[in-house]
């Protein structure tokens, strides 16, 4: 630390032997920087700002009128604002004398024109700002204002016109179509009289009814095999059943019925009232009760006296195996029926004539015209209700709400800016150049530094000053420090006035 502090003092100390040094460097780079900012063309911006207005009828209609988006129209507004012709137009408005020039300074003043020209659009993309840096504000100002006033009236005209030119070709297009369609219904209309046929064939409907009518056709065989599997089982039960059952006397049939009973009850505890066993006893208690209540249809069995009747199970499975024969007997006919429908239809596609291929093709012409004819329509009545809102200017649109002004202070250079770096500029090379002085110096001022380096000293002579001498050397440092601050003043003060300085010292240059 205390090396340091050393240091600075020891710097200090020559800063002051080479005061004049240091004051004359600094003044003279802050002169050099402050004449050449001076000297730099001042730019002025002009600058407006411009809303694009989205009116609550653009949502009301949305998708029955067309109308542009918003990123298509800021699409369209920073290539079209910028274009050649857009600045050309407002160059004549401004009255410029650079269109009488040649085609090469014109367009390399144009050139210029559009680099200087920027449109930053906000993020929300609800408004927009246009601005142009030049040495000229009155040129500026108008220019922005002019660029901007002819954009928003070229735009408007354009859309409108674009509008109606869009309406107009629809309106050709639909009459076209129309046209068309009617010519194709004449041939249709023709063809038929002529060949004698009012309808055609849809070859893809009768392939898919014939595969229909194919996979009824192995359904139906499906059911037959199961009713045939059906059929066998109760042709051998049936076999298996006699068609009588002997007849005894009313108590060994009650007994009889209440043991079939008991039977029956165990049967139901651990089978369904499907279960084939318990079906069969169910038929034989009741024939039994039948019989037991009307024994008169009893018989006597041939050369003896027992008695019998006829059995109820046998009949039941007679008239179930009627059942499944008959529905045997629909479904084969349906069968036959179906075949002979799959047969019908596979003729018809065999024998297909060309006239009928020939009515398809014109029929399926006239849809073709017909679906591209109701599309038109409906584009003409989304493009009326356009034309509509463009001639209302009831679509978004532009509106300036912060017009340019004239520009008074210049946004190039920043004469702040050129101020420090000229103070920082000065100072900078006054100190470096003492400290290089310092540096080169190879004179011994301190004593402490032979010490250091083992020198003995023998001695040391003091300085006598002299009073008159310091007098004058305080005077001439009032003198310097006096000028020096009067200078940096006037400096600042040139700078911060420079606005209106400059111009008042170039008009007494010039004589005006």
């Amino acid at each position: 630390m205390k090396d340091t502090l050393k240091q600075i003092f020891s710097f200090l100390q020559a800063l002051y032997r080479y005061k004049y040094l240091f004051v004359a460097v600094t003044l003279l780079v802050m002169t050099a920087i402050g004449i050449y900012s001076l000297t730099l063309p001042k730019i002025y911006r002009a600058d407006t700002t411009v809303f694009i207005e989205s009116n609550v009828i653009d949502e009301l209609v949305r998708g029955i009128a067309i109308t542009p988006s918003m990123e298509d129209r800021v699409r369209v507004l920073q290539a079209a604002m910028l274009s050649r012709d857009m600045i050309i137009k407002t160059l004549v408005e401004l009255n410029s004398n650079i269109l009488t020039r040649s085609e090469a300074a014109q367009q390399e003043y144009i050139s210029a024109l559009q680099s200087r020209t920027r449109i930053n659009v906000t993020r929300q993309m609800d408004r927009f700002t246009v601005s142009i840096d030049d040495p000229d504000p009155q040129f500026a100002h108008r220019f922005i204002n002019s660029l901007v006033g002819i954009y928003i009236e070229e735009s408007l005209s354009s859309t409108r016109a674009e509008t109606f030119g869009a309406g107009r070709f629809l309106q050709e297009q639909l009459d076209s179509f129309k046209i068309r369609l009617e010519a194709a219904e004449d041939r249709i209309i023709e063809f038929r009289n002529n060949q004698g046929i009012f309808f055609s064939v849809d070859e893809a409907g009768t392939l898919a009814a014939i595969r229909q009518m194919m996979n009824q056709v192995e359904d139906i065989e499906l059911n037959q095999d199961t009713l045939r599997a059906r059929q066998t089982q109760l042709t051998e039960q049936l076999k298996n059943t006699s068609p009588t059952i002997d007849m005894v006397s009313e108590a060994a049939e009650s007994n009889r019925v209440m043991e079939m009973e008991n039977r029956l009850s165990n049967l139901l505890l651990r089978y369904t009232e499907n279960y084939p066993e318990v079906v069969r006893l169910k038929f034989e208690i009741e024939a039994l009760k039948q019989r037991m209540e009307d024994p008169a249809t009893a018989q006597l069995e041939r050369g003896g006296t027992r008695m019998t009747t006829t059995n109820p199970l046998h009949q039941q499975l007679q008239s179930q195996l009627y059942e499944v024969e008959s529905e045997l007997s629909s479904l084969e006919a349906r069968k036959r029926n179906l075949q002979q429908n799959i047969r019908t239809r596979e003729q018809e596609l065999q024998e297909i004539p060309e006239a009928q291929k020939e009515l398809g093709i014109l029929i399926q012409e006239r849809d073709s015209y017909r679906t591209i004819y109701n599309d038109l329509l409906s584009r003409m009545t989304k493009s009326e209700v356009s034309t509509q809102m463009e001639v209302a200017n009831k679509a978004s649109t532009f509106r300036v709400i912060d017009p340019a002004v004239l520009p008074r202070a210049p946004v190039s250079p920043d004469m702040l800016r050129m101020l420090l770096l000229a103070v920082a500029g000065g100072f900078g090379c006054g100190l470096g150049l003492v400290f290089l002085i310092e540096n080169m110096d190879s004179r011994v001022r301190d004593v402490g530094l032979l010490n250091d380096l083992g020198v003995e000293v023998l001695a040391v002579v003091p300085n006598i000053s002299d009073p008159a001498v310091l007098k004058r050397r305080f005077y001439r440092d009032v003198v310097l420090v006096g000028a020096s601050g009067i200078y940096l003043i006037a400096f600042i003060g040139v700078f911060i006035f420079s606005d209106q300085i400059i111009p008042l010292v170039t008009s007494l240059m010039t004589g005006y």
